[in-house]
């Protein structure tokens, strides 16, 4: 096959890559065999300057189409993260259970005293005698980063509370966002030994990943789900797909759906 190119969601181009693809459906679960029909799909419909859009669209036509449809859901993940708006309060609790998940001790919407100003902390997390201060930095928009800004904002802030931080032990700046961030901003994170997480990076323990690892799937990748009953049910708490499992506010769901409901939930877990 020659060289295909592929438009990304920013406008660049990149060389269509058939191992990304595989990547990504042995992230979500998809079986080999299933992968490689998928490839077949793909292929058929592939042409030099196809939008990731597009081959999206392919991939989820033809998992619906197989003996495991739910796997269509799970390559909602990242619109999923941006449905848990439009206030990020709901990202900043999703945050800190995936933290708690990963042996961190949290607490949210804090407020500390600097030495010059007050600051308000969306996520403090702990673990082995280290302080992060959070920054869970939510966007509307899959296509939107994390700019340059947000990086000097929250080293500025740091600076400020570190003065203030005496004989608590070590405290460290955390960004976490649920896109990406932008070059000048990881790079200047680099710079100052500010820790960064987002929808893929760092490798293996992006947002991503976490939620593959943990299967803390937000509610709102359910497709079964109207916008708003996953409104409802992130207002009452109800934020991941296990929650809704062993939760009773599933009976605010019409009871033609519920079993769908719980169905896909269960599915999106793997069965558990």
């Amino acid at each position: 096959m020659s060289q295909v190119m592929v438009v990304k969601h920013n406008g660049d181009k990149e060389a269509y890559d058939e191992a990304k693809i595989r990547s990504s459906a042995t992230r979500v679960g998809v079986p080999q065999n299933l992968q490689n029909q998928m490839i077949q799909a793909i292929r058929s419909r592939l042409y030099d300057g196809i939008p990731t859009s597009d081959i999206f669209t392919i991939i989820k036509s033809f998992l619906t189409t197989t003996s495991s449809p739910y796997l269509a859901s799970k390559y909602n993940l990242k619109s999923a993260l941006s449905e848990l708006g439009p206030s990020g309060y709901p990202f900043e609790q999703f945050v800190s259970r995936l933290l708690e998940s990963q042996g961190f001790t949290t607490k949210t919407n804090e407020t500390w005293k600097g030495a010059c100003v007050t600051h308000e902390i969306d996520v403090v997390a702990k673990k082995e005698g280290v302080t992060y201060p959070i920054e869970a930095k939510f966007h509307s928009s899959t296509n939107q980063r994390t700019d340059i800004r947000v990086a000097l904002y929250i080293w500025a802030r740091y600076d400020d509370l570190r003065s203030a931080w005496v004989g608590q032990g070590e405290l460290l700046p955390w960004i976490i966002t649920n896109t990406r961030f932008s070059t000048d901003a990881l790079k200047y994170a680099k710079c100052k030994a500010i820790k960064v997480t987002s929808w893929g990076f760092p490798e293996g323990q992006g947002i991503m990943d976490l939620i593959e690892q943990t299967k803390l799937h937000p509610i709102t990748i359910l497709e079964t789900l109207s916008d708003s009953e996953k409104r409802y049910l992130i207002s009452s708490g109800v934020l991941t797909c296990h929650d809704l499992l062993l939760s009773s506010n599933g009976k605010y769901i019409p009871s033609s759906k519920i079993s769908h409901v719980l169905q896909e939930a269960q599915a999106i877990l793997g069965g558990e």
